[in-house]
């Protein structure tokens, strides 16, 4: 996973046809930018635009053993993780725009979905699940290790098509923690007058 901490960088992906160029991309291996442009309804052109635009910051590449005059684009690395400084603030603008950005993104399909029936092989085995828990920043970051170690195992399917095997299908995941902070200071206090109680006893 390669770590995103150039805020620039962080901008350009935060645009939604940006992602969704990167993630076909992914899908197909190798394309060009008319051959992308048909998946994303967009025009050859404007694909070209967004696509030089991941390329100049990293994203994607021109494929190495590629011929012919319109050379397909391979993305770089499958997964990216973007780090925001939270002490600078441009770094911090960046991060957060990206990942509103992503979020955005993944909330729109995930509506979508939910007026589309699947195919009967499919029902049933798509899921949104939330859950609010009481963690140790040191337990937060685990639950963050384990999906990334869970997923880990697929994601070289989206880059080595041999390895997907029948009956499978795109699926998309969407996974996030949010420290609730606006709870945070009742609860210290309960704390706190708890372990006073415990004291005095």
């Amino acid at each position: 996973m390669a770590d995103i901490t150039d805020p620039k960088a962080m901008r350009a992906l935060a645009h939604p046809l940006r992602i969704q160029l990167l993630e076909a991309l992914l899908t197909k291996g190798e394309a060009t930018a008319t051959v992308l442009a048909d998946m994303v309804n967009e025009s050859p052109s404007n694909c070209s635009f967004h696509l030089r635009k991941l390329a100049q910051h990293g994203y994607i590449e021109r494929a190495d053993d590629a011929a012919g005059r319109e050379k397909p684009w391979r993305v770089v690395d499958p997964t990216q993780n973007f780090v925001g400084d939270s002490d600078d603030p441009q770094s911090l603008q960046a991060s957060t725009a990206v990942s509103a950005a992503f979020r955005e993104w993944d909330v729109a399909r995930m509506r979508a979905a939910d007026g589309r029936p699947n195919p009967k092989q499919w029902r049933g085995t798509t899921f949104q699940r939330g859950a609010t828990m009481y963690l140790t920043p040191d337990e937060a970051k685990g639950i963050e290790a384990g999906l990334a170690a869970l997923v880990e195992p697929y994601l070289e399917r989206l880059t080595d098509p041999s390895k997907r095997p029948d009956g499978g299908g795109l699926v998309r995941l969407f996974a996030a923690t949010t420290y609730l902070i606006e709870y945070q200071d009742q609860l210290d206090a309960e704390q706190r007058e708890r372990a006073a109680a415990r004291n005095e006893s």
